[in-house]
């Protein structure tokens, strides 16, 4: 850990007492006081402003920074500095009445002459602080800054690790990685690979945290395994992996580490002969948006305190593994993580861990894949860098994939080019040669073919990698750099309006540069897109659409695939004529590609996924699952051009039409198998985790499995929520999901909750005529009218009607929705205006859209209690007859089942 200087601590003398602020020292009458730390930096800002009243808001705000206290806080405080100065009489420090306090003695100052602060004479055998039942039992590691010691508890034997520090500049740090501690846990669960914060001690000298032990420091398991090249390089790569997971999950919450280094990650065992790295100390570490803390009721500890740049506080990190931009005084990233991560895959693949990335390390790397990999992610040039932690993590785990593709790569460059070395040989011969060569024709044109395809795919190579290099370089310096006040001027500008505030300057940087600037826009649609900024996407899509119609022509295949995203967008905004767009597009470039001579495998993949998803809204699930299907066939098929991210989205939608075909079932079976996959990939909660257990809730309720469902949800809103927004279309979901789920528990007040959240969020968001306000306006009006509030019922039915027609005229969700109103109006004994509204409805078409095969009885149920109610026994028997099978299951909607039997009773049956 870094040290702290003393330099520019004063020594301050008042009324015989002495407080030395470099030890965080005070004496009175030449004796030590031991006194709490908030009452200490009460005295500092007071002797700072000695002989002036500071108010109680500027003390409490300076003591307690970003923290919510009562004033009783400061009152208690300032009481006990008193008494330890002996100030009975409070002529030292003097109240002024309902402003604040002054410090009244003459003070005298001088800079504290440099020195090391105090030991903290810890021994083994010696009980921490407050905590009688642990015995400190080795030290693990001292600094200026702590000492850090393996404890056992007396009883149990249970090893713990308590992390001491002295005075107030290294109580920070403590303060950091508890709250931070507290965000990980919160936000991505508990987890193995991490060391969690267990208790701590911030009033009381020596401060400390306890820490769960997790293992030994990598440096210290190497040696005790025979030093770290004894080990098989598969071992070493696994570690690898392991770390670079950890981090991308930190990563994906917004925690830097910023000190990444062998000796602050363990190694733990786990069954079968493995190891499991942990990645610890968070004490350097920063936060991309603090805002998230408040998002997770977490107090700012450790994050209120104003440090000066450059400072070792500020810049953290060890030297070897520091990036050379923090070293420049940049502000420290996620690429300076990644560069940290690098260096250690460096060292760990040539089983040294004191070996530096220094000029001619490439010569200890064998292999030029793992050349490549820590070339990558070591760069000394950040827009070179690998841009992810766990695009790392996947580079490795497919290394031996990699090499195979590598390898026949080689060999059929070497065919093409030993084929080209014939034919100018042949060429040089005697012309009877000709007549050879001739017959060889056929064969030398497909392999010229090879080979000009060869040079060509390199040429695309080296262009996308130079756009590649320009887009991460905007990405670092022009928009994630915008995050920083220092950038943005404005303290509180989010990574979304940095986004939107960035986009204006592409066009004006790269004006030379086209196709580099299409690609820019074409990012930060795909992350609008996400976010479901469907109108801030829609403008970037258009202007890289542009952009390259500009640089390449109308024939530009990139600019197929832009379009063709664009289409998959407007297909899933579910807005006033979004599908119609959709198709449009689709039915633009669809022949477009088809009169293509050369067409890039991609486009295939991308066209056949935007035909599903148009299908998919428009309700035809069986085209749907054709194009997902064929998308994720063709995209598993070149995992050159998809990286597994990608196919796993496609696998995904792939997926969800079993639940829209009511395959709970398999659904099910699919989304769990692609929630462990993406945690593999990302974290366990990633954000693309987090939406396959959306899915998952959605394939559990389709299986009638609603009790288990609404526990699934209930666990995952809140991590949901906070990842994407409580307004994003993911969330919504599962907030509709739950309430069906919730309404066939019978919990309607639960019910209505959820469905009226969802409304008003869809209302607000995409207004009151998209696909998600109506349907959740609808299935509010089922459960309000199954509660008996049937007159807010109707209200509710007949406005998503109104909404339901005009925006989705003859579609099934006009049908589903005028089903909700007939069920009400049946509730309400007004059986021939629920008649009118049950013509026309086509049970298959709306079954699709419920995701329920079994839907079609809640037809024959209504019109059974219509024909009931005008005296037609035999038509009602006719229409329960055809709903038996149904209603006879377990899994039956309760409430439908009960309506279902009382009609049967009622009939003599």
């Amino acid at each position: 850990m870094s040290g702290e200087r003393n330099a520019g601590r004063r020594v301050w003398r008042f009324a015989g007492c002495e407080f030395d602020e470099s030890r965080w020292r005070l004496t009175v009458g030449g004796e030590a006081v031991d006194l709490e730390i908030k009452p200490l930096e009460l005295l500092l800002e007071l002797l700072s402003h000695a002989g002036e009243v500071v108010s109680k808001d500027e003390l409490m705000e300076a003591v307690w920074p970003s923290t919510i206290v009562v004033e009783g806080s400061l009152t208690t405080a300032i009481s006990k500095l008193r008494k330890a100065l002996g100030d009975a009489d409070q002529q030292i420090v003097q109240t002024a009445p309902r402003i604040g306090y002054r410090l009244a003695a003459e003070v005298e100052t001088s800079l504290a002459p440099p020195s090391a602060p105090p030991e903290l004479e810890l021994k083994a055998g010696q009980s921490p602080p407050g905590r009688p039942q642990w015995r400190l039992t080795r030290r693990l590691g001292a600094s200026r800054a702590n000492e850090v010691w393996l404890a056992e508890h007396e009883k149990t034997g249970e090893p713990r690790v308590f992390k001491f520090a002295f005075g107030p500049a290294f109580l920070r740090r403590l303060k950091r990685e508890a709250t931070l501690s507290r965000l990980l846990r919160a936000s991505l669960g508990e987890r193995d690979d991490l060391a969690p914060v267990l208790e701590w001690n911030f009033e009381t000298q020596p401060f400390f945290l306890e820490i769960a032990y997790r293992g030994q420091d990598l440096p210290g398991w190497a040696e005790e395994h025979g030093g770290l090249s004894a080990l098989p390089l598969e071992t070493r790569l696994e570690l690898a992996v392991q770390i670079c997971e950890t981090v991308a999950a930190a990563h994906s919450v917004g925690v830097l580490h910023r000190d990444l280094k062998p000796a602050n990650v363990l190694a733990a065992p786990v069954p079968e002969g493995h190891w499991r790295t942990v990645v610890v100390d968070f004490g350097d570490a920063s936060l991309v948006e603090p805002e998230l803390l408040d998002a997770f009721r977490i107090t700012r500890l450790g994050f209120g305190e104003t440090l000066e740049p450059g400072s070792a506080a500020t810049a953290g990190g060890t030297l070897p593994y520091l990036a050379p931009e923090v070293l420049a005084g940049a502000a420290p990233s996620t690429g300076s993580d990644i560069f940290a991560l690098g260096v250690m895959l460096y060292q760990l693949v040539a089983g040294d861990f004191s070996k530096p990335l220094a000029a001619g390390w490439e010569a200890e790397v064998a292999d030029p894949l793992l050349r490549e990999d820590i070339a990558l992610a070591a760069s000394g040039d950040p827009a070179r860098r690998l841009g992810a932690a766990a695009e790392l993590a996947h580079r490795l785990k497919t290394l031996e994939a990699r090499r195979a593709e590598a390898e026949v790569r080689a060999h059929a460059a070497e065919r093409a080019e030993a084929l080209e070395r014939q034919l100018v040989r042949a060429r040089a011969r005697r012309p009877w040669v000709a007549a050879a060569v001739a017959l060889l024709a056929v064969g030398m044109t497909a392999s010229g073919v090879l080979f000009l395809q060869a040079r060509r795919d390199r040429d695309i190579a080296r262009r996308q990698t130079a756009i590649a290099q320009a887009v991460n370089s905007f990405l670092a310096n022009d928009l994630l750099a915008r995050t920083s006040p220092f950038r943005s001027g404005a303290a509180e500008e989010t990574l979304v309006s940095a986004v939107k505030q960035a986009s204006p300057q592409i066009d004006r940087r790269f004006a030379e540069e086209p196709q580099v600037a299409a690609e820019l826009h074409l990012t930060i649609a795909h992350a609008l897109d996400r976010r479901n900024d469907w109108a801030g996407a829609r403008a970037e899509y258009g202007q890289a659409a542009k952009l390259w119609r500009a640089a390449a022509g109308p024939a530009s295949q990139d600019l197929r695939i832009v379009r063709l995203q664009e289409a998959m967008m407007e297909a899933r905004s579910y807005g006033d004529g979004s599908l119609a767009r959709a198709r449009a597009i689709i039915a633009e470039e669809a022949p477009a590609i088809a009169a293509l001579k050369a067409p890039r495998p991609e486009l295939a993949v991308w066209l056949a996924s935007a035909e599903g998803m148009a299908a998919l809204v428009g309700d035809d699930i069986e085209g749907a699952a054709k194009g997902f299907g064929a998308a994720a066939r063709a995209a598993d098929a070149r995992p050159d051009l998809f990286d597994l991210g990608q196919r796993l989205t496609f696998r995904q939608r792939l997926a969800f039409t079993n639940i829209r075909l009511g395959k709970g079932q398999e659904a099910e079976r699919l989304f769990r198998q692609l929630a462990r996959d993406y945690a593999a990939l990302e974290g366990p909660d990633s954000g693309d985790v987090l939406m396959v257990r959306m899915n998952l809730v959605q394939a559990l309720m389709v299986q009638a499995k609603h009790a288990e469902a609404v526990a699934e949800a209930n666990a995952l809103y809140p991590k949901l929520a906070a990842t994407l927004g409580a307004d994003n279309e993911m969330t919504l979901q599962l907030l509709a999901t739950r309430a069906q789920s919730e309404g066939a528990l019978e919990r309607w007040d639960a019910a209505i909750a959820d469905t009226r959240a969802v409304h008003e969020a869809a209302v607000a968001k995409q207004g009151p005529v998209s696909f998600f306000a109506v349907a959740s306006q609808a299935d509010m009006a089922t459960s309000q009218c199954h509660a008996g509030r049937l007159a807010e019922g109707l209200k509710s039915a007949e406005a998503a009607y109104a909404s339901a027609r005009r925006g989705f005229a003859g579609a099934a969700l006009e049908q589903g929705v005028a089903y909700a109103v007939a069920d009400c109006l049946i509730l309400a004994r007004r059986y021939d205006e629920a008649d009118g509204k049950l013509r026309g409805i086509d049970p298959v078409a709306v079954a699709q859209l419920a995701a329920d095969p079994d839907w079609g009885a809640n037809l024959n149920l209504a019109h059974a209690e219509i024909d009931m109610a005008r005296g037609d026994r035999d038509g009602a028997r006719r229409e329960l007859n055809a709903a038996a099978p149904v209603f006879a299951k377990s899994t039956a909607d309760a409430f439908q089942a009960r309506r279902y039997k009382a009609l049967k009773a009622a009939l003599g049956d």
